[in-house]
């Protein structure tokens, strides 16, 4: 059996003004898995 889904993203896009840095993106976080996001400035954050 499978863990617990807590996160489910799925088709993330992110855009830099018009400029179109990613499209179509997913994940999933499980409950006991250790999920790491890195953000816009590559440090986790703004």
């Amino acid at each position: 059996m499978s863990e617990q889904i807590l996160l489910d993203a799925r088709n993330l896009i992110k855009h830099y003004g018009s400029v179109e840095a990613l499209r179509g993106a997913s994940f999933q976080a499980r409950a006991g898995e250790v999920t790491a996001l890195i953000g816009d400035n590559g440090a986790g954050g703004s």
